[in-house]
């Protein structure tokens, strides 16, 4: 496996950070993945959860611009991410990926099979909505000032600057993510279930950049809205969420798969935002098992 990011100039000048976990075997066809948060997470986060297909597939894992070690260059809209994503494909030289994505990630994923469907065999996608500047910002902004682990450390007004990317300073901006992190792993009473530590292991791969995160909830959020268009994706699609996240909760997920002719919807009973780390061994298995119907050219599997 590769064990540094390398650098890749995109048409615009901008450098990012991306690496191929296996790059020696040509004969694997592409996972395109794609982290979420824009501005707090990085290539860190897909590999964490990404790594276990390396058997099947050539795992590209990348910085978006704005985060990780990537250059702080903007524009950082979806249009330029899903671009820079696609220019990462062809620097990889494959002509078509599978394409996987959590979160902010799956916005981007929907985003991008809109975008670049001749280049997209298969698509995966979960814990993330069609669209973030309605109900989901407003049924998360409930949960966050009632839930037991965030309503007495959470302050309304610094919570509100944060989901509309108004934190006026980078201390505000790393307060109010502080009091809401607890929010994204398991309940407590189910922890001990959880295959993984949410909070720890996104401990150890976080580097805030207020400004990147700030620019997407003013600007990307507010605008992003696909579901009129989900039918159009005709692709393989496998839509994921796990029962317990607070952020993009099940029905916003299965909203996804309803949309999307023939996709393929699992709800992970013992899971927060990130059902890859708290319940990795079921998902690999259902990514496993979609994958082996999905008719992907070059998969083995």
């Amino acid at each position: 496996m590769a064990t540094s990011l390398q650098s890749i100039k995109m048409s615009d000048g901008c450098t990012i950070k991306a690496k191929i976990l296996n790059p020696d075997d040509s004969s694997k066809p592409l996972l395109l993945t794609c982290h979420g948060a824009p501005g707090l997470s990085n290539h860190g986060e897909t590999a964490l959860w990404c790594s276990p297909f390396t058997d099947l597939f050539r795992v590209l894992v990348s910085d978006l611009r704005g985060c990780g070690t990537s250059d702080q260059q903007r524009p950082y809209t979806h249009e330029r991410w899903t671009a820079d994503l696609d220019e990462l494909r062809q620097w990889a030289g494959d002509e078509k990926v599978v394409f996987i994505g959590a979160s902010h990630g799956g916005f981007l994923g929907l985003e991008y099979a809109l975008r670049y469907p001749q280049h997209l065999s298969a698509l995966i996608i979960g814990d993330t909505a069609a669209q973030f500047s309605h109900g989901c910002m407003l049924d998360a902004y409930r949960t966050a000032l009632t839930d037991s682990r965030s309503k007495d450390v959470v302050d309304p007004e610094q919570l509100a600057r944060l989901f509309t990317g108004k934190t006026i300073s980078d201390e505000d901006f790393l307060t109010s993510f502080a009091g809401i992190s607890p929010l994204y792993a398991v309940p407590d009473y189910l922890a001990s279930q959880a295959e993984g530590n949410v909070g720890e292991a996104l401990s150890k791969i976080i580097i805030p950049i207020p400004e990147t995160n700030r620019a997407a909830h003013d600007y990307c959020l507010s605008r992003f809205d696909v579901r009129d268009r989900l039918g159009e994706i005709k692709v393989p699609t496998f839509v994921f969420s796990g029962r317990f996240d607070w952020i993009c909760p099940v029905k916003y997920g299965q909203a996804i798969a309803e949309g999307i002719p023939g996709a393929k919807f699992v709800v992970y009973e013992a899971s927060g935002h990130l059902p890859g780390i708290e319940e990795g061994t079921k998902f690999q298995g259902d990514v496993r098992g979609f994958l082996k119907g999905a008719g992907i050219e070059g998969l083995k599997i």
